[in-house]
């Protein structure tokens, strides 16, 4: 299996519970590797920023895997209009959105003959706007209609599993006020939905309540989220 944005807070304990629940070995990708220390006999470290189509290509070429996390990912913390750093937007949309298709892309001959899987770490704002992180928002959106559409194109052939969860304890999050989940928690969340089969997972108490309030009144739960400029 191949893990991206392996040496951040989630990634690390993606893998620790990948492990812990049997995997065999372990691709864990990151853009510095030089930044990840992982000692494990079945963990290897890969070098790869998947905005960059080379080095996507290369990895589909040369590891043989049967699932696939998309867990690399970028928050600028940035409105969509009233910003100072107008990159973000593109940024977000690189990583997020044109770096996970890219992934899938690559990866998708090889899951279809392997019957794999393939799970993409979003956000539950790719289903709610926080004007605050406008542009994040977008990205994930964008991002949850690719894992969609992907599902539908692959069905029979491949899980197609997105994960939306609220506020994870890493260094994304930082200066991110409220109650945030742990790593780990989302990581054994994410183990147990994979195994399961569910189309998608909430995988904290703060995003399954999101997702509950949705479906009972959305536009409520926009407004309650729009005071937050």
């Amino acid at each position: 299996m191949l893990i991206t944005g392996a040496n951040g807070g989630l990634g690390l304990a993606l893998i620790e519970a990948f492990l812990a629940a049997g995997a065999r070995r372990v691709y864990a990708a990151c853009r510095n590797p030089e930044r990840l220390v992982f000692d494990h006999p079945q963990v290897e470290v890969v070098p790869l920023d998947v905005t960059q189509p080379q080095q996507v290509a290369r990895a589909a070429g040369q590891l043989g895997i049967d699932i696939l996390v998309n867990n690399a990912g970028v928050n600028r913390q940035q409105r969509l209009l009233g910003t100072d750093e107008p990159d973000a937007a593109a940024q977000e949309m690189a990583v997020n959105y044109f770096g996970t298709l890219a992934m899938m892309r690559a990866f998708a001959p090889t899951l279809v003959e392997r019957a794999g899987a393939m799970v993409n770490v979003l956000s539950i704002l790719a289903r709610v706007a926080l004007p605050a992180m406008g542009s994040l928002c977008a990205s994930k959106a964008a991002a949850l209609r690719l894992t969609e559409a992907a599902r539908a194109e692959l069905a029979g052939q491949v899980q197609v599993m997105a994960v939306l969860p609220g506020v994870i304890d890493t260094a994304m999050s930082h200066g991110v006020a409220g109650a945030k989940a742990s790593p780990r928690e989302v990581a054994e969340a994410i183990v147990t939905g994979l195994a399961s089969g569910a189309p998608e997972v909430y995988p904290d108490p703060m995003a399954l309540q999101v997702a509950q309030k949705l479906a009972a009144d959305r536009a409520r739960v926009q407004a309650d989220f729009a005071r937050y400029l």
